[in-house]
């Protein structure tokens, strides 16, 4: 197996085929294999020389250009990425739900809409967008990185950490209630208290 320690072969040769604009069923075609096996290549993280050799002969780059790929959205460290198609292309392959995502960014869904048009988010955008997504700005930044596929999360993941942020907010407000209540028991206590040694006085 070859590996570089910065790069997920599979996401690399996608992200070339996407940039080349080459089809993942023509890939598989030129490469004669099924497209379930074309999806297992770009799934996984190492690849064999020999595979890497044939897969470059085909998209007609050489293996040195494969590990130093920077495409011509992917430069100087994600300055040149288009950081709304970016946005776009991350919520396509975790299949998140757009609204979903909205609420997290705390932003509605047209403001959310305007992100993806944006070619450089903001440092603060930056910062909210990688968080939305449960990974590092550095990850969002490089896209093909081991780092990437280890940051991120599945969207289940992110619905279970919504389900326990909820469930934590709605205990959090039954605690206040119980103290809430707990003080009104305690003054109706001494009101009573006091309301009976009133009428003690009077008899």
């Amino acid at each position: 197996m070859m590996q570089s320690s910065l790069i997920h072969m599979g996401q690399r040769l996608k992200q070339i085929l996407k940039q080349k604009k080459i089809k993942i069923i023509d890939f598989a075609k030129m490469a004669g294999f099924t497209n379930q096996i074309a999806h297992y290549h770009l799934r996984n993280s190492d690849m064999k020389r020999v595979n890497l050799e044939r897969f470059c002969q085909l998209i007609e780059i050489t293996p040195d250009e494969f590990i130093r790929w920077n495409g011509s959205t992917q430069l100087a460290n994600g300055k040149n990425i288009h950081h709304g198609n970016r946005l776009q292309d991350l919520i396509a392959e975790k299949g998140l739900n757009k609204s979903k995502l909205a609420e997290r960014l705390n932003m509605s869904r047209r403001t959310m809409y305007n992100v993806f048009e944006k070619e450089t988010f903001s440092p603060d955008e930056l910062d909210r967008v990688a968080r939305g997504l449960d990974m590092t700005t550095e990850a969002f930044l490089n896209p093909g990185t081991i780092q990437e596929t280890r940051q991120t999360e599945s969207e289940e993941m992110m619905v279970l950490r919504e389900k326990y942020y909820k469930i934590l907010e709605e205990h959090n407000q039954l605690l206040k209630n119980y103290a809430a209540i707990k003080d009104d028991m305690i003054k109706l206590k001494k009101e009573l208290v006091t309301y009976r040694k009133g009428k003690a006085k009077k008899a």
